[in-house]
């Protein structure tokens, strides 16, 4: 089993700070929410975002790579081969559990409001199926409690690997990737354990779990 976990992942609502901003208004109004019921998006509100978070505005409010990579993940051939198991970990120290059976929306607004549905009702069901789940945990707990084995974490300041070096051998295998679009990981990452680079540039985190996951494919011959 392939286990994924994005760490730090810019998905949040709309902080308290930023309810008194035209550019956070307007975009609730044009969404018809409450601005408690919308998620932070800097492609809407990147000036409030600056003025209350100044040097933040192009890290955070990001749902969009969250998007992409779980289109990427839950649509491989891993994942319906039943080798891949993908979790979220947010800034605020929340954890989504995504069941590998959950098709994600291709439409952005819908996995906008999908996500918003998340986290006003914990979970997201269908037929006694739960395909979303929302838990409080911080990253570290929530690997202690989980049991994950072979912990391994992308980061790009660490010296360049070969991707199936950096994913190693072993079939139970956990890598952390950043959730985020530039900058580094807010959480304390130290003592999860070893660190690998696989390429000399900064990638997009879909662009490094697409690696990895056809990367695994491959070394256990998931395909030929």
């Amino acid at each position: 089993m392939l286990n994924i976990i994005i760490a730090d992942a810019e998905l949040e609502m709309v902080p308290k700070e930023l309810w008194s901003y035209p550019d956070a208004i307007s975009y609730s109004k044009r969404r018809s929410k409450k601005l408690s019921e919308v998620l932070l998006d800097s492609n809407y509100m990147h000036r409030a975002i600056e003025s209350v978070f100044p040097g933040e505005s192009t890290r955070r409010g990001r749902p969009d790579i969250i998007h992409t990579l779980l289109l990427t993940c839950q649509e491989s051939i891993l994942n319906k081969a039943g080798g891949l198991r993908v979790f979220i970990h947010t800034r605020e120290n929340k954890i989504i559990i995504v069941n590998p059976k959950t098709r994600i929306p291709r439409s952005f607004n819908r996995f906008e409001g999908l996500i918003e549905d998340l986290y006003t009702k914990r979970k997201i069901q269908n037929e006694g199926l739960v395909l979303l789940e929302m838990i409080d945990s911080n990253l570290k707990e929530f690997i202690s409690k989980s049991g994950f084995e072979n912990i391994r974490i992308f980061s790009p300041d660490e010296k360049v690997s070969s991707v199936s070096d950096a994913i190693g051998g072993s079939r139970d295998t956990t890598l952390i990737i950043g959730g985020f679009s530039e900058g580094e990981y807010r959480t304390d990452l130290d003592g999860l354990g070893n660190k690998y680079s696989i390429y000399p540039e900064e990638l997009t985190i879909w662009t490094v779990a697409m690696e990895a996951i056809c990367t695994y494919e491959r070394l256990h011959k998931i395909i030929s």
